[in-house]
C-alpha cells in the first residue's frame, strides 16, 4: 500500500480547518488524485461533511479511544478499500487540545502516524505573532514526537495557511515574519472569502440536512473555489509524506448479529462508519430503516441499532410513527437485542420533553424520560464496563471506549444500569444507561471495545 498523507490542524475550533479540509478533498478529487479522508477524534458530524467532499466514507481516528494497533488496522483497511494515494486528516479543536495526558489530540495522532501538519491560523486579531505561534508550535510538536514517539521523525509544522487576512499589507507583515522560520506559507484567505457552514447546539448542521435542502453542494463548491484560488495546491500535495501502517485484523466492535437493522435518517445520523463498515465486512447483512418515514426494523433482523442524532427536531413525527414504534415493541417481545445510544436511547424511553416543556410519547421500552427543557452539557470520553454478562447475544464486550455529548437531562430513569463509567482521567462518574430485557441503551456513543 503506497499512500502519503498530511494533517490539517488549527489553533482552536473555528479556525477554518473544516472548510479548508473540505476544499482540499474536493479539489484533489477533481484533479484525479485518489484520496482518503479521516477525522481526528470522536466527531461524527464533521466526518459526514468529509464524506460528502471526498465522495466516499470518512473514518474517525481517535488516539484516546483507540489503541495504536486499532488505528493502524482501521486506516489500513480504509485506504485499501478506496485505493487511496493521498490521505487528508482533519484535526479536532486546537493542535494540542485533548485529554489530560495528551492522548486524543491532533498532535498525538499526527505523531503516531508520523505525518506532517498543515496549520491554519485565524489572523483576524493578530499579525507577526502568527509567525511566532507557528514556530513555537512546530518546536513543541517536534519535541512531543521525539519524547513520546521516538520513530516519528516526520511530524512537524510543514506549512502555514492564514485565514481571515484583512489586506495585502496584513499578509505582508506575517509573511515577512514567517521568512525567519523554516515553515513555508501555503496561502492566505481573505476575510471577504468567508464561508458560513450552519451550526446548532451539537456542532455543525448535519451534512444530510444541508443535502436535503440543496445547500451541501454549494458549501463544498465554495470551499473548493476558496482553496483553488488562494492556496498553493501543488506545494500542499508535495508536503504529504508516506504512511507506514501495521496491517492487523483488530476490530473496533464485533458484529452483534448476522442481520443488523440500523435506524438511518435525519433524526438518527450519528453513527461511526468504522463500526458499520466492520459489521458489513464481517459478513453481516445491514438493513437500514427510517423512523421518520415510519419504517419498522426488518422483521428478520437479529439486532436493532438506533444511533444518536437530532430526534428533538422531529418529536411530533416520531411520536406518531406507529409502525416504527410497534416494530420496536414486537422485536422486544421476541427478545431481539435492541440498542439505542444518545438520541436512540431517548427514543427507547417513555417520553421526550422539548425545550418548551411539551411531552411526546416514545417507545416505552425503557423506564426513562428525558428533557430538553432542563438543558445541561454532558461532554467527555467514557470508559464503560458492562454490569451484566451475556448482553447482545453475548456479543457486547465487557469494556468499551465511548464519548458522551448531549444537552438533555434524564428527568426520570429507573431500572437496572447498563454500564459503570469512568471519565478520561479514570475518575468514577457513576453508572450509565439502562437494561430491560433485551433492550439496552445509554447516552454514550461507543467508539471501540477494549480487548481483554
Amino acid at each position: 500500500m503506497a499512500c502519503s498523507g498530511f494533517v490539517v490542524s488549527g489553533l482552536s475550533s473555528g479556525s477554518g480547518k473544516t472548510v479548508i479540509t473540505l476544499g482540499l478533498l474536493n479539489a484533489f478529487r477533481k484533479a484525479g488524485v485518489a484520496i482518503a479522508a479521516a477525522k481526528s477524534g470522536p466527531d461524527y458530524i464533521d466526518s459526514a461533511f468529509l464524506k460528502a467532499a471526498a465522495g466516499q466514507a470518512a473514518i474517525n481516528l481517535d488516539s484516546h479511544a483507540m489503541t495504536p494497533t486499532l488505528i493502524d488496522s482501521l486506516l489500513h483497511r480504509h485506504i485499501a478499500r478506496h485505493h487511496a494515494k493521498t490521505l487528508i486528516v482533519e484535526g479536532v479543536m486546537g493542535l494540542f487540545d485533548g485529554t489530560h495526558n495528551g492522548r486524543g489530540s491532533t498532535a498525538d495522532l499526527a505523531c503516531h502516524l508520523d505525518l506532517p501538519v498543515i496549520l491554519v491560523i485565524d489572523v483576524r486579531n493578530t499579525a507577526q505573532n502568527a509567525a511566532a505561534l507557528a514556530a513555537g508550535l512546530d518546536h513543541i510538536l517536534r519535541q512531543h514526537a521525539k519524547q513520546r514517539y521516538s520513530g516519528a521523525s516526520g511530524t512537524h509544522i510543514a506549512g502555514l495557511i492564514l485565514n481571515h487576512v484583512a489586506s495585502a499589507r496584513h499578509h505582508t507583515l506575517i509573511a515577512e515574519a514567517m521568512s525567519h522560520y523554516d515553515i513555508p506559507m501555503l496561502g492566505s484567505i481573505p476575510t471577504t472569502a468567508d464561508i458560513d457552514v450552519p451550526s446548532r447546539h451539537l456542532g455543525l448542521v448535519q451534512a444530510a440536512d444541508l443535502a436535503a435542502s440543496g445547500r451541501l453542494d454549494s458549501v463544498i463548491d465554495a470551499a473548493t473555489k476558496l482553496v483553488e484560488t488562494h492556496l498553493d495546491l501543488n506545494l500542499i500535495q508535495k508536503l504529504a509524506t508516506p504512511l507506514s501502517l501495521q496491517a492487523t485484523s483488530q476490530t473496533a466492535l464485533g458484529a452483534p448479529a448476522q442481520h443488523i437493522a440500523i435506524a438511518s435518517d435525519a433524526a438518527f445520523g450519528f453513527s461511526y462508519s468504522h463500526i458499520i463498515d466492520e459489521w458489513a465486512s464481517s459478513g453481516a447483512t445491514i438493513s437500514p430503516f427510517s423512523p421518520l418515514n415510519d419504517e419498522a426494523p426488518h422483521v428478520d433482523a437479529g439486532f436493532v441499532y438506533i444511533p444518536g442524532g437530532y430526534p428533538e427536531l422531529h418529536l411530533q413525527k416520531l411520536s406518531t410513527a406507529t409502525q416504527f414504534m410497534a416494530g420496536l415493541q414486537q422485536m422486544a417481545s421476541r427478545n431481539v437485542p435492541i440498542y439505542g445510544e444518545c438520541g436512540g436511547f431517548m427514543v427507547l424511553g417513555d417520553a421526550i420533553v422539548d425545550a418548551d416543556g411539551n411531552r411526546f410519547a416514545m417507545a416505552g421500552l425503557l423506564e426513562l424520560e428525558t428533557s430538553f427543557a432542563k438543558r445541561k452539557l454532558h461532554l467527555g470520553y467514557r470508559t464503560l464496563t458492562t454490569k451484566q454478562a451475556g448482553l447482545w447475544n453475548n456479543k457486547l464486550a465487557s469494556t468499551l471506549m465511548a464519548h458522551e455529548f448531549h444537552y438533555t437531562t434524564a428527568t426520570r430513569m429507573a431500572g437496572e444500569a447498563l454500564f459503570d463509567a469512568k471519565d478520561a482521567a479514570s475518575n468514577d462518574v457513576g453508572t450509565m444507561g439502562l437494561i430491560k430485557g433485551s433492550v439496552t441503551g445509554s447516552y454514550a456513543h461507543i467508539i471501540a471495545a477494549i480487548e481483554a
